[in-house]
C-alpha cells in the first residue's frame, strides 16, 4: 500500500486586513480607503487585538460589535493536481458571510462550529485569490420591561454567557472575529468527513463512516480500518472491506472487535486507556486517496434515574462525582494547550473527578487533554437563562446543538449533555422551557446519542427527575445569609454552589479601572476568602454525605474566574489560589472523614469513601477542645468502611457550647493516618458577608459587597410596577423567590396572572 499526497491541508496563515462595515450592510461595498486597514493576528478575537491594555470593561469595547467588520487576505495555490478545492474554517464568531474572488460563497452562524464551502470553480490556480469575510456578532435588542441581568434581552445568539452580565462576562464582551484557522483543502474528490464511535465494555468497537464522492462518477476500491492503543500496550485490529460510493455522501457501517479489551476509566477509578482508530480509503491502485484518524476509549456510562436518587455508573461501576464548573478563557481564541493542561491540573490536583464545561464549547485541546487524563466532562450547550421562544430560534438552536454532538461525540470523557443553562432565570418565563427550543432539543440530544444521560436544563426543574432533576443551590449566597442552611436539603445531584469573592488584591491591581472600583476591598480580602472557603467545604461535606440517601455528587461553581474581578473562581483569573481552592481541595480528597452539624450542633462522624478500595480494621479518632485548646472530649473506635460509599461510623454527642475545635483522623491497623479533618468554631457559621448580594457595579458587572455608592441589583429592573416598591423589599423578596421550590402549576399561574 502506497501513501500518496493525495489530499492536502494549507494554513491561510498571516495577518488579516480589517476594517469595520455598517452591521446591516451585507455586501461586499466599496474598497476601503489606502491606510483605513488594520492588521489582526491569524486565529484571534478583535477585542484583545484592538485594545490589548484593557480588553474587558468600557464603551470602546461595546462599540467593537455596534458595526460588522470585514476580513480579507490574498492567497496562492500551492502546485500540484487536485480535482476538488475547499475552503474551512476553524471557527467565525459569530455570523460569517463569505467571497472569494468577489463571489459570494454563503453564509454561516455559530461561534464554535467548522465549515466549509466548494471553491473548486472560484479558485484561481495562476494567480493571487482575494478571500473576504464579513463578520458580526451584535448586541441582542433590549427587552422592554426586562429585569438585569435576568431578562434584560432576549438573547438572540447561541453564544453561552455573552450578555449574562452579573458577576461572569463583563457587560461590554461580546468576542468578534476569525478566531480559529482557515484551511484550503485539495483533494482527488474522495473524503473521509467523519467518524461516530461506540464501543462496549467487551471490546465491540461500531464505526459509522462517512465518506464523500464529490467526482463525476462512481468510485470503488477498498476501506481499511487500523486500531491500535494509543497510551497503553494492549492489542489492536483491523479490517479491511470493499466499497462502491456513489457521487455524494453516504455511511458505512462497520464493527471491529478488540481483544483483551483494556477500557478507559476517570483517574480516581482506574487508567484512562484510549485506543487510535485510523480509516483510510485505498483506490484500486492500492493508494491511500483519504484518511481520518480519532482517539477514542472502550466505556460505556448511564445515570441510574429514580425519583428517589441518582447514581451515575462507569463501565457499570458506580462514580460519585466531584466537579466544577469552568471556561478557560474570556476570549477563547487565546486558550493554549499549555494553559489548559494546567488548569486541569489545578482540577484533579482538587480530587475532583469532572469539569463542567459551562455553556460554551471549549477548544478541542481541552476534550484531548480531559480523555488522556481521566477528567470526566458535562457538557452543556450554549443556551443560558432567557432566550428568543420562536420556532425560528430553536431550528437554529437544534442545527448548532446538532453539529456540537457530532464534533464531540467521540470523546471518552463526556458523560452528560446538558441542553440550557437555568432557562427559568425569571422564574415567570417558561416558554423556553416548554415551548422553543427546550423541549425540542432534548428530544433531538436524545435521538442523536441514545449512549449518554441528557438533561433538558440544568437547574431550577429538580422536579422533573426523567429530563433532568439536578439543582443548583446559593445558601449563604445569593438565597439567605447562612450557608449552614444548606442542612436541610436534600438532592438527586446538585450541579451549582458557591460564592463570590474577590481576587487576589495583585490581580485587580492590574487594571487601574478595577482596582480603583474595589481598592475598598484590600482589607477585607481574607476574611471574604476564609467565608468562600466555609461555604465550600460545608456544601461538599453536605452532599458527600447523601451519597448515602441517592445523591450522585456536586459540581461546584466555579474553577477560575475569567478577568480581575469578584467571582465565584477559587482561582482568580491570574491563577492564584483565593481561600476557596484549598476547601475545595480538602473536602474533595477520594477517601475523606467529616463532622456532620447544621452549626448548631453535632450529629455525627462520616466517612467518605469513593475509591474501589476497602478499609478493614481501621480507626476512627476524635479530639474536641475549649477556647484554650484544653480537650473536653477525646476517644477513638474501630470501623470498617466498603469501598465506594458514604458511611455514617459513629453518633457524635459533646456539648457544642464548649467546643471550639475538632479533630478528626482515619487510621489503618498500623496507625498511619489515612485521612485528617479539622474544624474551628463549627458551631459558630460566619455569616454573609455585608452588601451581598445585591451591591454591584454595572461597569465591571460584579458585585462589590459594602462599597456605599454602588446600587442595588435589585434597582436595575425596567417595570414601572417594580420600580414602585422600595429596593430593600425588592432584595428580600428576590431572594425569597430564588430559594423557594415553587411547584410548576403555581408558577403557571402566577405568570398566566402577570401577563
Amino acid at each position: 500500500m502506497d501513501v500518496v499526497d493525495m489530499a492536502r491541508q494549507c494554513r491561510l496563515s498571516g495577518d488579516w486586513e480589517v476594517y469595520p462595515v455598517p452591521l446591516a450592510e451585507g455586501t461586499l461595498g466599496p474598497e476601503p480607503p489606502s491606510g483605513s486597514t488594520i492588521s489582526v493576528p491569524d486565529a484571534s478575537h478583535l477585542q484583545p487585538v484592538l485594545y490589548p491594555k484593557n480588553p474587558y470593561w468600557g464603551d470602546h469595547i461595546r462599540a467593537i460589535n455596534q458595526s460588522a467588520w470585514m476580513y480579507r487576505r490574498r492567497f496562492s495555490v500551492p502546485s500540484g493536481p487536485y480535482r476538488r478545492a475547499r475552503l474551512r474554517f476553524g471557527g467565525v464568531d459569530y455570523f460569517a458571510l463569505v467571497w472569494l474572488n468577489g463571489q459570494c460563497l454563503g453564509n454561516h452562524e455559530g461561534h464554535f462550529t467548522p465549515f466549509d464551502f466548494d471553491v473548486t470553480h472560484a479558485l484561481r490556480h495562476d494567480d493571487e485569490n482575494l478571500l473576504q469575510v464579513c463578520v458580526s456578532a451584535p448586541w441582542d435588542a433590549p427587552n422592554p420591561g426586562g429585569t438585569y441581568p435576568s431578562d434584560h434581552v432576549l438573547r438572540g445568539l447561541v453564544k453561552g454567557m455573552y450578555e449574562h452580565g452579573e458577576g461572569l462576562i463583563p457587560p461590554t464582551v461580546n468576542p468578534i472575529g476569525v478566531w480559529r484557522p482557515v484551511y484550503l483543502l485539495l483533494d482527488q474528490g474522495i473524503s473521509v468527513e467523519r467518524l461516530r464511535i461506540r464501543t462496549k465494555t467487551d471490546g465491540t468497537v461500531s464505526v459509522r463512516v462517512t465518506l464523500t464522492n464529490a467526482t463525476n462518477g462512481l468510485w470503488l476500491g477498498g476501506l481499511a480500518l487500523d486500531v491500535q492503543a494509543e497510551n497503553h500496550q494492549g492489542a489492536g485490529t483491523a479490517m479491511h472491506v470493499p466499497v462502491r460510493l456513489p457521487v455524494g455522501t453516504r455511511q458505512a457501517e462497520v464493527t471491529l472487535q478488540i481483544p483483551d479489551p483494556q477500557l478507559w476509566w476517570p483517574w480516581d477509578h482506574g487508567e484512562p486507556n484510549l485506543y487510535r482508530i485510523t480509516c483510510r480509503l485505498i483506490d484500486s491502485w492500492e493508494r491511500v486517496i483519504a484518511d481520518h484518524t480519532e482517539t477514542f476509549g472502550l466505556r460505556t456510562v448511564r445515570l441510574d434515574r429514580t425519583r428517589e436518587r441518582f447514581t451515575y455508573e462507569i463501565n457499570g461501576r458506580p462514580v460519585f462525582i466531584r466537579g466544577t464548573s469552568y471556561m478557560p478563557d474570556l476570549y477563547l481564541s487565546r486558550c493554549t494547550r499549555g494553559a489548559l493542561e494546567r488548569d486541569l491540573q489545578l482540577a484533579q490536583d482538587a480530587n475532583l473527578n469532572l469539569v463542567r464545561v459551562h455553556v460554551h464549547r471549549s477548544p478541542d485541546d481541552l476534550y484531548d487533554i480531559c480523555n488522556r487524563t481521566g477528567m470526566l466532562i458535562w457538557q452543556d450547550f450554549e443556551l443560558n437563562w432567557i432566550h428568543q421562544s420562536t420556532p425560528e430560534f430553536e431550528t437554529r438552536a437544534k442545527s448548532l446543538q446538532r453539529e456540537m454532538i457530532a464534533s464531540l461525540y467521540n470523546h471518552p470523557a463526556i458523560i452528560t449533555w446538558s441542553c440550557h443553562n437555568e432557562p427559568t432565570m425569571v422564574f415567570t418565563r417558561r416558554e423556553n422551557l416548554e415551548q422553543h427550543p427546550d423541549p425540542a432539543l432534548y428530544a433531538d440530544a436524545k435521538q442523536q446519542d441514545p449512549t449518554r444521560p441528557v438533561f433538558i436544563c440544568s437547574g431550577q426543574m429538580e422536579h422533573d427527575w426523567l429530563r433532568a432533576g439536578d439543582i443548583h443551590t446559593y445558601y449563604g449566597a445569593i438565597w439567605t445569609d447562612t450557608f449552614t442552611d444548606v442542612y436541610r436539603h436534600k438532592a438527586r445531584l446538585n450541579t451549582e454552589f458557591g460564592f463570590e469573592a474577590p481576587a487576589h488584591a495583585d490581580t485587580l491591581r492590574t487594571y487601574p479601572e478595577c482596582w480603583e472600583r474595589l481598592k475598598h476591598l484590600a482589607p477585607k480580602i481574607d476574611d471574604l476568602w476564609t467565608y468562600q472557603a466555609e461555604l465550600i467545604r460545608f456544601h461538599v461535606e453536605h452532599y458527600r454525605r447523601l451519597r448515602a440517601q441517592g445523591c450522585a455528587g456536586y459540581i461546584h461553581f466555579w474553577l477560575a474566574d475569567l478577568v480581575p474581578q469578584v467571582g465565584c473562581g477559587v482561582l482568580d483569573s491570574s491563577r492564584r489560589p483565593k481561600g476557596g481552592y484549598a476547601a475545595l481541595r480538602d473536602a474533595s480528597q477520594p477517601l475523606h472523614i467529616a463532622l456532620e452539624h447544621n452549626g448548631r450542633r453535632p450529629f455525627a462522624i462520616w466517612v467518605f469513601n469513593d475509591t474501589n478500595t476497602h478499609h478493614d480494621a481501621v480507626r476512627v479518632r476524635w479530639r474536641v477542645c475549649d477556647a484554650q485548646d484544653a480537650v473536653i472530649y477525646e476517644s477513638s473506635a474501630p470501623a470498617s468502611i466498603p469501598a465506594n460509599t458514604s458511611m455514617r461510623v459513629l453518633t457524635a454527642k459533646w456539648n457544642p457550647r464548649l467546643c471550639s475545635s475538632v479533630e478528626l483522623a482515619l487510621e489503618d491497623f498500623s496507625g498511619a493516618v489515612l485521612a485528617r479533618t479539622s474544624y474551628v468554631e463549627p458551631f459558630k457559621p460566619m455569616k454573609r458577608p455585608a452588601g451581598y448580594p445585591w451591591k454591584f457595579d454595572p461597569y465591571l458587572g460584579c458585585k462589590v459587597f459594602d462599597r456605599p455608592d454602588a446600587p442595588s441589583l435589585a434597582d436595575q429592573s425596567t417595570h414601572w410596577i417594580v420600580r414602585a416598591v422600595p429596593v430593600a423589599i425588592r432584595e428580600q423578596v428576590a431572594e425569597w423567590v430564588l430559594r423557594q421550590r415553587i411547584p410548576p402549576w403555581a408558577v403557571r399561574a402566577i405568570a398566566q396572572f402577570i401577563g
